[in-house]
């Protein structure tokens, strides 16, 4: 195997799915740090926003030839048997229908604005249970296929496989409470879609990535994987992606193992990976 080449500029992004725009702690926080320079911190107070930062992130390492890592704290797939429940025919890879799919269903607006909810309730509509997969929401949302509580069974595993082993993490079912990531994926598909789609990213685990040459890639992280130093920033959401940065910069060997390592198939089909959870831990 060709020993991959290291990146020029890694980038961690904790994302957000509100509905107003906001800065500050739960808001959309980018650490960007390039070999031998400081690390940028920036803040958001909408997706529209971030997303124009990322193309002019990906414009920029492509102009110069680049390599680009970028890494987001939600979900890029689900447990088995989630397209399969969805409908799934044909040879369109199970990753790909689940983007498409939250593309197309998912609106939101410069002002974050969206329809998250009712996109769940749908998805939970199509499969046929009420109770779920996707579960949790405000009063306001709940109905007849989308409950605040969890549901009492499973009849897709609740985790997918890298989440098994970080008991920590939360499953990308879960749309709302504490440490929830499930709006945080529904509402973050479709921006990286748009980018994939306008610019060509690769997306890791779900396809080869360049071992040599410039690339840009999106990867998925979880920003509590490791311990989380004092930063200096003004919320814990600001120094976990520097921290996260940091830790990669200064560790890209242990990145490309991640990135070579052999998963079960399925992780390259439909559930993913998240970048930094060991592959024998499945």
């Amino acid at each position: 195997m060709l020993m991959m080449q290291e990146f020029d500029t890694l980038i961690a992004v904790d994302w957000s799915a509100a509905s107003v725009p906001v800065k500050g702690e739960n808001s959309i926080w980018i650490s960007r740090r390039a070999k031998g320079q400081a690390s940028d911190l920036l803040n958001f107070a909408t997706r529209f926003d971030a997303e124009r930062y990322l193309a002019e992130q990906i414009q920029e390492s492509q102009s110069a030839g680049t390599r680009l890592l970028m890494g987001f704290d939600f979900p890029f797939g689900y447990p088995e048997g989630f397209t399969a429940a969805l409908g799934r025919q044909g040879e369109e890879p199970a990753w790909r229908m689940i983007w498409r799919i939250f593309t197309d269903m998912v609106e939101d607006d410069a002002r974050n604005l969206n329809n998250r909810f009712a996109v769940a309730a749908e998805l939970n509509q199509r499969m046929g249970f009420a109770e779920g997969p996707f579960w949790g929401c405000p009063a306001k949302h709940v109905g007849p296929h989308l409950s605040p509580y969890r549901p009492k069974q499973h009849f897709i595993a609740e985790r997918r496989i890298c989440e098994v082993p970080v008991p920590k993490s939360q499953p990308g079912w879960k749309l709302a409470y504490v440490g929830s990531v499930g709006s945080q994926g529904l509402m973050g598909i479709p921006v990286l879609e748009r980018l994939r789609q306008a610019h060509g990213v690769r997306v890791w685990p779900f396809e080869d990535i360049p071992s040599q040459g410039g690339t840009q890639v999106f990867t998925e992280l979880y920003l509590s994987l490791w311990p989380v130093g004092d930063y200096g920033g003004p919320c814990k959401d600001a120094d976990q992606v520097q921290a996260m940065t940091d830790r990669w910069i200064s560790n890209q060997p242990q990145i490309l193992h991640w990135m070579q390592a052999d998963y079960p198939a399925v992780v390259y089909d439909e559930e993913g990976w998240v970048l930094g959870v060991e592959p024998s831990a499945a």
